[in-house]
């Protein structure tokens, strides 16, 4: 299942757990379920939004939002740290990076 976020779906971490509302659904992932988070780059900015926070849970499962998304930051940088361990110096990288790339900041141990 991909969830590609749009401006009205949600995100937030809830109970110990990434909440997502899409398309009117709610699911719930444990933090013990999240394999990796990435910040993907492209080379399209700055006219289109070129920066994407992804988290796969499993082979299946991934969750996309862009960085214009309401709920991007306030995910990234504050809610998102209570679950997992996350490398901000790859997000800094990220966040400057004008070309294709893909920026681990976080993998589970065990993988």
């Amino acid at each position: 299942m991909k969830l590609t976020l749009c401006n009205i779906d949600t995100i937030c971490v809830k109970d110990g757990k990434i909440a997502v509302v899409f398309k009117d659904k709610e699911y719930l992932f444990a933090k013990e379920e999240i394999e990796a988070a990435m910040i993907i780059t492209t080379d399209k900015g700055p006219f289109y939004d070129d920066m994407c926070l992804a988290i796969r849970i499993d082979s299946e499962t991934a969750i996309f939002v862009m960085s214009e998304h309401p709920c991007y930051k306030e995910f990234l940088f504050d809610e998102l740290k209570t679950l997992i361990k996350i490398d901000y110096n790859k997000v800094i990288e990220a966040s400057t990076c004008t070309e294709n790339n893909i920026f681990f900041i976080y993998k589970r141990d065990d993988l």
